[in-house]
């Protein structure tokens, strides 16, 4: 029997980031390589890693049977699930905690809890799939990134950087996601670095070609096909949420001026409410408020619109429900605030 390939974490790793996308298509093993890892950390040095699903409800069965494949790589060792941690006998009988699992939406609850030994963090399915019912959390971003503050607690590694290292994985699914859009991410190249991050915000956008041939040599390749990893031709991302279209109907009403960090643009409505049209450039109506939704966008003349300003209520409500329309594909550097 051929061994599994999974994924290979060496060449990300080797870039030194803070925070480390793995995007790829299913089987090609990013989720069992991060555990062969974190079991390799746990036994040699008594590392620890957070490991984190969106809720409770996914985080169970994820959970249940954590080291039902690992345990084959490790004969002799005895691993267990007990309660949230995940650990191994090692000789002589004592234990070392491989993992402690947490669910992302209950992040605030973990807020003065201490993890001394954690050096990697890995969010698991980190994407949502549209047309299920699951669903990103409300500032997804952010709630990692408060638990990495906890998690880390201002220790830092021999270079100075943050001690625990994140790790997100997934099958993207969509291009229009919180995580590319807030880190700029694309699909055109296979290594990304996060916009605005210095490197300290990566993506390896996993290369098709060279994992068709790793897909295919498991038990699954020949059933699952080539074709659901077609990144080189676009294929593989499914419709993002914001049409574009070439024009807005004339008689869509100027509703307000937004300013973000990539450029400034028009929301407009159409007349029956249903439908938000998004131009580049100010509007010209002078009734019409001039807002960000970003804080550092902030200046004179240009307020915060928070999550319950109706403005932003709005926008919110049609991009949620794809009657969000942008006009032209310049207006598409609009997303990431619109999506905020």
């Amino acid at each position: 029997m051929t061994a599994f390939e999974y994924y290979d974490y060496k060449a990300i790793n080797s870039r030194n980031a803070l925070w480390r996308f793995v995007a790829g298509p299913r089987s090609i093993g990013k989720t069992y390589g991060s555990k062969v890892d974190s079991v390799k950390r746990a036994i040699r040095n008594g590392e620890q890693t957070l490991w984190i699903r969106r809720t409770r409800t996914e985080l169970g069965p994820a959970k249940a049977r954590f080291f039902d494949t690992i345990a084959r790589e490790y004969p002799g060792f005895e691993f267990r699930v007990d309660g949230d941690e995940g650990r191994v006998k090692l000789d002589g009988g004592k234990e070392q905690t491989v993992c402690a699992f947490v669910p992302l939406s209950l992040a605030d609850q973990y807020k003065g809890t201490e993890y001394p030994n954690v050096t990697r963090m890995v969010y698991d399915e980190c994407y949502v799939k549209p047309g299920t019912n699951m669903r990103y959390l409300p500032d997804e971003v952010e709630a990692l990134r408060q638990l990495w503050i906890t998690a880390n607690r201002g220790r830092t590694d021999r270079n100075g950087r943050a001690a625990t290292k994140v790790t997100l994985l997934g099958n993207p699914y969509t291009l229009d996601n919180p995580w590319f859009l807030e880190f700029g991410f694309d699909g055109s190249r296979e290594w990304q670095k996060g916009q605005g991050t210095n490197g300290d915000v990566i993506l390896h956008l996993v290369d098709a070609d060279r994992y068709v041939r790793r897909v295919t040599e498991t038990i699954y390749g020949k059933a699952l096909g080539t074709s659901i990893i077609d990144y080189g031709e676009g294929e593989y991302f499914l419709p993002d949420g914001g049409y574009v279209v070439d024009e807005r109907p004339a008689d869509s009403r100027p509703f307000a001026t937004l300013v973000t960090l990539r450029g400034v643009f028009g929301l407009w409505q159409a007349e029956d409410s249903r439908r938000m049209f998004v131009t580049v450039g100010p509007l010209a109506a002078p009734e019409a408020p001039v807002v960000t939704f970003e804080p550092m966008a902030v200046r004179p003349g240009v307020p915060l619109a928070d999550g319950q300003h109706f403005i932003r209520k709005e926008s919110r409500r049609h991009y949620r429900r794809g009657s969000m329309f942008l006009v032209t594909q310049a207006a598409m550097l609009a997303r990431q605030a619109l999506a905020r």
